[in-house]
């Protein structure tokens, strides 16, 4: 997908939409909904800002990977020279497709939120609230960011910046402690919170990945495996459904579970249960 030069450097950027400033509800999280339009610039700048710091700290590519909703959310007009986009479904990797290509150092979060079982945090969810209740790794509930962070790790590279709310900040502690966070809100509750403007949220952003930037990469968060995962489903009929896959089986009513080699097998799993249609239309 991406030139394999033994010089070239790069960074990725996993981005969300939950997480950036001013998005409170969900008005803003889908094309027909009012607040969409304004909340996908709002993502899009503190991508650029995060994309700005590290191409201004020596890095070739920044790999942007668009990891909400349609994957269709952040304005390829406003990147800069040598962004690549990523964007679009289904893919094998979901938001950290990027992360196995040649040269990539180091990982930012942006736009990131809690998990659906996570404490509090604004729109908290993990992957797809209509799908999941819960995603567990070897018994341990996984935000995004968790999961995301462990794939990472898989592939030798650390996630070294954590942008979103509080509540996603105090996640990070979890999987990347040495990480520089930048918190952009907090919530109120569920569907509300208070924060930066995203003209703050973008001078912030810069901020945090240039002191990101300057300081030692962490260390990359390592699992053990094999892997025991858990799809805790909304749907009786999707666990069951699942079940029936090689591999696949029935861990209680909503419960379909697996074990698997990889994590990268993990991720696989989670995309085919999430975006899987006899069609091939996503249902996003």
């Amino acid at each position: 997908m991406f030139p394999e030069l033994s010089t070239v450097r790069r960074l990725l950027i996993s981005a969300d939409i939950e997480g950036c400033a001013g998005v409170a509800s969900q008005h803003a999280l889908a094309p027909d909904r009012w607040e969409w339009a304004a909340a996908r610039q709002w993502m899009t700048g503190e991508v650029v800002a995060a994309a700005e710091a590290a191409l201004n700290a020596g890095y070739d590519e920044v790999l942007v990977s668009d990891g909400h909703g349609n994957a269709h959310n952040i304005l390829p007009d406003a990147l800069p020279a040598r962004v690549r986009l990523i964007r679009s479904w289904p893919r094998p990797l979901l938001q950290m497709q990027g992360v196995e290509a040649e040269g990539v150092e180091q990982c930012f979060f942006v736009g990131y939120h809690n998990g659906s079982m996570g404490e509090g945090g604004v729109l908290a969810h993990s992957y797809h609230g209509g799908a999941f209740r819960d995603l567990r790794l070897n018994g341990v509930s996984c935000s995004e960011g968790y999961l995301n962070a462990a794939l990472a790790g898989e592939f030798g590279v650390p996630v070294s910046l954590v942008c979103g709310d509080a509540e996603t900040a105090a996640d990070a502690q979890r999987y990347s402690p040495m990480a520089k966070t930048c918190v952009v809100k907090s919530a109120i509750g569920w569907r509300a919170v208070a924060g930066l403007t995203p003209a703050e949220s973008r001078e912030a952003i810069g901020a945090a990945a240039r002191e990101a930037l300057g300081a030692p990469a962490p260390a990359p968060f390592r699992l053990e495996g094999p892997y025991e995962f858990e799809l805790e489903m909304t749907s009786r009929v999707a666990a069951e459904m699942l079940s029936w896959l090689p591999g696949v089986e029935p861990a209680g009513p909503y419960v379909a579970r697996a074990v698997l080699p990889s994590l990268a097998d993990v991720m696989r799993l989670t995309a085919a249960a999430m975006l899987y249609s006899p069609t091939g239309a996503i249902p996003l």
